[in-house]
């Protein structure tokens, strides 16, 4: 069997696992149930020893709808509060310094981290540099993919749930776009997306495929060029393809291993959110911008994941973005310094 198929037989498995988690969600009523039920079966499967995958070409087709789905809800109204973004972004500065130093002290003082694989553990983002400072240290790197893994799963699980508990009308999906676009108008934004996605992936920022096709989406509805967006089935079905991809994040991890660092795991979640809901209160009644907003943009859950759990809470779009992007900039420059400091040149950081 060559490869190809192997790959395409291995893709449409783990879509299939993803797609029941869809239906069971939604049949339960599960808040974001298109996203946290393929999450929720692909992580059990792999667990379970099944062999999923979700393919880099399928993962990108994904991050540039997905992004043309989320740009179109951003309004002229997050253009007026753009005035209050600096205050936030100085808290958002303050968290993403002391949350790796705070949760590396309880990891090493109960948990039996090293000082250097603690703080790897504990940082709160930029998974592919951790891993490549981890392996440069010579350190094992089941723990920190584990800690970055369970991070992503619970906040992709516990924001959305949070929200409907504190009464924010969250659906299965996306919201609705009240027009489809034409196709002709869909194809030419895709183009002009993967087209400035290349030019922000030559710059090293993060997640230039979906930050390009946002940024295409939002200027094509701010300027009137599109009134539409794309079919809601096809923002659905994305929707279902990126919570397979975090549930396959789990795959190659076994279950004792899971189990030795559950209890860390968990501390560090916990950890990590109550420090951004503590950060995010504080942004939000001194720069005047909604809690919602705010919380959602410092949670340190994955870059995507959080993109589109503010959407579908009714975040706005272009400051939740905005945030997750700045982040992962400070968070690269802790994370390079903390490599100079061990005496190891600091990895690129194109994620």
């Amino acid at each position: 069997m060559t490869a190809l198929p192997k790959a395409l037989r291995l893709n449409a498995q783990t879509l299939a696992i993803g797609a029941c988690g869809a239906a069971l969600a939604w049949a339960a009523g599960v808040p974001l149930a298109y996203l946290a039920g393929p999450a929720i079966a692909v992580t059990l499967a792999s667990l379970a020893g099944a062999q999923v995958m979700v393919h880099n070409r399928l993962r990108d087709c994904c991050f540039v709808l997905i992004g043309l789905s989320i740009g179109g809800l951003v309004s002229p109204a997050s253009l007026d509060a753009m005035v209050a973004w600096p205050v936030a972004f100085v808290a958002l500065v303050a968290l993403t310094f002391v949350t790796p130093f705070i949760i590396r002290e309880a990891l090493c003082r109960w948990f039996g981290f090293s000082r250097a694989e603690g703080f790897l553990a504990a940082a709160p983002g930029h998974l592919a540099m951790v891993v490549a400072l981890t392996e440069g240290l010579g350190l094992p790197l089941v723990r920190p993919v584990l800690m970055a893994s369970f991070r992503v799963l619970i906040l992709t699980l516990a924001v959305p749930l949070a929200a409907t508990l504190a009464g924010v009308p969250i659906g299965p999906g996306l919201p609705a776009a009240p027009v489809v676009e034409s196709w002709l108008i869909i194809v030419v934004q895709i183009i002009a997306a993967v087209a400035l996605g290349w030019g922000l992936a030559r710059l090293r920022l993060p997640a230039p495929l979906l930050i390009g096709a946002m940024a295409v989406g939002a200027g094509s509805h701010l300027s009137g060029l599109a009134v539409g967006s794309l079919p809601s089935w096809v923002s659905q079905t994305v929707l279902v393809v990126m919570g397979s991809l975090i549930g396959s994040r789990f795959l190659g991890i076994t279950l004792t291993e899971i189990l030795r660092d559950l209890a860390a795991a968990l501390l560090a979640v916990v950890a990590s959110a109550l420090l951004a809901a503590a950060f995010a209160l504080l942004a939000a009644r001194v720069s005047g911008l909604p809690f919602l907003d705010v919380l959602v943009a410092f949670s340190p859950g994955g870059l995507e994941t959080m993109i589109i759990v503010g959407a579908a809470a009714g975040a706005d779009p272009s400051f939740v973005a905005a945030a997750h992007v700045s982040r992962l900039v400070i968070l690269a420059l802790i994370l390079s310094a903390f490599a100079i400091r061990q005496g190891r040149p600091p990895p690129p950081t194109d994620r």
